[in-house]
């Protein structure tokens, strides 16, 4: 029997009774609790994951529901299953896509998930879902995505979209490569709600950004700091205009980030080693950016 996730109203966290009386209706069978299920919210995460509690926090976890099942015979094998409630669809793809690995086998559950060796990585809605096998056999494997099945079919998903993932042109995009950070985006503590995505163009492959501002002189003022910052530590900055577009070109020490403001929107290339393939792309990501709107 399925469990039907409740919501509960925007900003409120789920009630947790829920993911802890799931628990019993996944365990795979052959396998057992190795204990009972626990939860941590924001106060105490660090008791279990103590060197990723911060990650996980500046994303804005709600809870994070954990249990350890054994194998029946053999408690030394065990596959540690942990959903992460981030509260919204967004925060959920930003931890999923800062851990993902691009290489690793795809596998089609929830919104977007992969494997690597027998453990699972899921993002479903507002959850984001590990399940890590203590070994690699294909035993292991198929009991996990058995589990990954599971648990997956049982939560529910709002539906609500993640704007960076429809705002970033699919063009030339790189599959998988679109990233969602919500603070202190490219070690800048003044960027934030940020998406970046790598590009193929030609042989290169270009890393561009963007994000949405409440106004358009919000968008303004972070290139300003933007171009403080780069007048600090870079090498200079340039103020261009190509066919009609605004840039601003910053050097950093030989590596070239472009940045542009359009609107609400604040975007632009980053660590480019070819100044002009540089301008080039955030030019088409100006354009492509326009024929949106």
């Amino acid at each position: 029997m399925a469990i039907v996730m409740s919501y509960a109203s925007p900003g409120q966290p789920a009630a947790p009774r829920n993911l802890l009386e799931m628990v019993d209706e996944v365990t795979p069978a052959g396998w057992q609790k190795f204990g009972a299920a626990k939860q941590f919210g924001k106060e105490n995460l660090w008791e279990q994951i103590n060197g990723r509690a911060s990650f996980f926090l500046a994303y804005d976890m709600v809870r994070m529901t954990f249990v350890s099942f054994v194998n029946s015979t053999n408690e030394s094998q065990f596959i540690d299953l942990s959903i992460y409630d981030m509260g919204n669809p967004t925060n959920a793809f930003g931890v999923f896509s800062s851990e993902r690995s691009q290489d690793a086998p795809a596998v089609e559950l929830g919104r977007a998930g992969y494997r690597s060796d027998a453990s699972y990585f899921i993002w479903k809605g507002r959850y984001y879902i590990r399940i890590i096998s203590s070994e690699t056999t294909d035993s292991f494997k198929q009991t996990g995505m058995a589990l990954a099945r599971r648990v997956t079919d049982t939560l529910t998903d709002s539906g609500e979209p993640v704007w960076g993932l429809t705002a970033l042109p699919p063009a030339d995009r790189i599959p998988r490569s679109v990233r969602y950070i919500k603070i202190n985006a490219m070690g800048l503590d003044f960027m934030h709600d940020t998406y970046t995505a790598d590009y193929r163009s030609g042989d290169k492959i270009v890393t561009v950004f963007l994000s949405k501002y409440d106004t358009a002189k919000s968008a303004r003022e972070t290139v300003v700091r933007y171009i403080e910052y780069v007048k600090n530590f870079g090498e200079g900055v340039d103020e261009v205009t190509v066919n009609g577009v605004k840039l601003v070109t910053c050097n950093m020490g030989g590596m070239y980030d472009v940045v542009f403001h359009n609107g609400h929107l604040m975007g632009g290339v980053s660590s480019v080693e070819d100044r002009d393939l540089a301008v080039r792309s955030a030019i088409e990501l100006w354009k492509q950016l326009s024929q949106d709107k």
